[in-house]
């Protein structure tokens, strides 16, 4: 008898022995491939800090620095050491701005380009530099509260007429104090008017120098220096509201508050080169500020607090803005 052999039961091994190969081969890729689609891996910001400096390396505190790309913005404040630091919520180019102080030109080319990148801090450093103010006279259209009066309490227009300083805030309003020098002579519009110069503050964290040079004041005349800060920014001769306008109350003295540091006397010839202190930079510490620079009638100075009307003028005025 003839024995045949079943191709059929040889063709059914090889493919079930080809199928547990391929078998065998997909279990050790699924152990190796990673998944087809995997969870996006959020890519966040990084860190960005800098410095505001003058070009003497003085910082200056409170000053605002803005990093933005596209809808982001990211703001950032400098502390007393003028340093500031914070993180974006991406990563690539950002432009820098920078709101400089009151009174100062910024010496960094505007805007600055900063690249954001991961794990790592961009530092970016801006330079300003104070700049000169002048004092205006406290007369004409940059006069606070018509304080400067003739005889009759209208605005002088004579050169040769003698002046008087109008009560704006005690009892009786309205009252009229000769204007007279050391010398006892009263005041004349052609002497008021002479007076002219400027001033410029340095700041060096929380302290600020004040640079005054005024001349044509009245010869041998006693002056002190004040701070009106104020919530908003005011043009020269720009009306002031003295009730909403003003950050504080009674304004203080430059130095200290009890009015001790903040006083100057004209030399012979009318002129005052100090340099007062003060313990903050009244350049960042409000929006905007006035410096008044009160002539004293009688020779008496006051601190901190209200000044008697009758007793002082305002002769010249100094917009830091």
């Amino acid at each position: 008898m003839k024995t045949v052999r079943n191709n059929r039961t040889i063709k059914g091994d090889v493919l079930f022995t080809a199928m547990i190969l391929f078998s065998m081969v997909l279990m050790a890729c699924s152990k190796s491939d990673p998944p087809q689609n995997p969870e996006p891996i959020p890519i966040g910001g990084s860190a960005i800090k800098g410095t505001v400096k003058d070009e003497k390396g003085n910082p200056y505190p409170k000053t605002g620095v803005t990093f933005s790309k596209g809808s982001e913005k990211v703001e950032m404040i400098t502390n007393v050491s003028g340093n500031f630091e914070g993180e974006t919520k991406d990563l690539g180019t950002y432009s820098a701005t920078l709101l400089p102080p009151l009174s100062t030109e910024i010496v960094t080319n505007l805007p600055v380009s900063v690249n954001v990148q991961a794990n790592q801090t961009a530092t970016v450093d801006f330079v300003i530099q104070p700049q000169s103010v002048k004092a205006h006279l406290n007369f004409g259209s940059v006069q606070i509260l018509e304080e400067i009066v003739d005889m009759n309490g209208n605005t002088p227009t004579d050169p040769n007429e003698p002046l008087y300083a109008k009560n704006n805030f005690d009892e009786p309003l309205g009252l009229l104090t000769e204007i007279k020098a050391p010398d006892g002579h009263q005041v004349i519009l052609s002497e008021f008017q002479t007076a002219q110069g400027n001033m410029i503050v340095h700041c060096n964290g929380n302290s600020s120098t004040i640079e005054i040079a005024l001349e044509g004041m009245i010869p041998n005349g006693t002056y002190t220096f004040w701070l009106a800060f104020l919530k908003k920014t005011r043009k020269v001769g720009e009306q002031i509201d003295f009730a909403n306008d003003f950050v504080n109350f009674n304004n203080p003295p430059i130095g200290a508050s009890n009015g001790t540091e903040n006083i100057a006397v004209a030399d012979a010839s009318g002129k005052i080169d100090v340099t007062l202190e003060h313990g903050s930079c009244i350049l960042t510490d409000e929006v905007a500020l006035v410096i008044p620079v009160l002539y004293h009638i009688n020779g008496q100075t006051f601190g901190g607090g209200h000044v008697p009307d009758p007793e002082e003028m305002v002769h010249m005025l100094v917009y830091f803005q």
